[in-house]
């Protein structure tokens, strides 16, 4: 598993550089499947864009984008929409309607 923290357009604060490897690590730990998780973290202005990439066996990439004025917010929201498609992605695998076998007794 691996955890990548990427700060774009500013110089990297390791408070934050913290808060969004844990706020991964709580994904991580939610979701067995996922093998790596990337922050993006970019600085326009005056407003925050965080976006979570999220590789998982068997799935190519989950991914999540959001905009704020406060960075913590963004890494929040971004983070909670990324558990909500995983945990969608999760269900639709668990109610997947499976075919039954046809018999063929002649």
């Amino acid at each position: 598993m691996a955890i990548e923290v990427t700060v774009r357009h500013q110089n990297a604060n390791e408070t934050l550089k913290a808060y969004a490897e844990a706020r991964a690590a709580r994904i991580v730990e939610a979701f067995p499947k996922v093998e790596s998780v990337h922050v993006v973290i970019d600085v326009q202005r005056h407003l925050y864009e965080a976006e979570f990439v999220v590789q998982q066996k068997g799935l190519t990439a989950v991914g999540a984008k959001e905009h704020a004025a406060s960075a913590r917010a963004v890494i929040d929201t971004a983070a909670a929409r990324a558990e909500r498609q995983l945990r969608k992605l999760r269900n639709k695998r668990a109610t997947a309607h499976v075919r039954k076998a046809r018999r063929t007794d002649a």
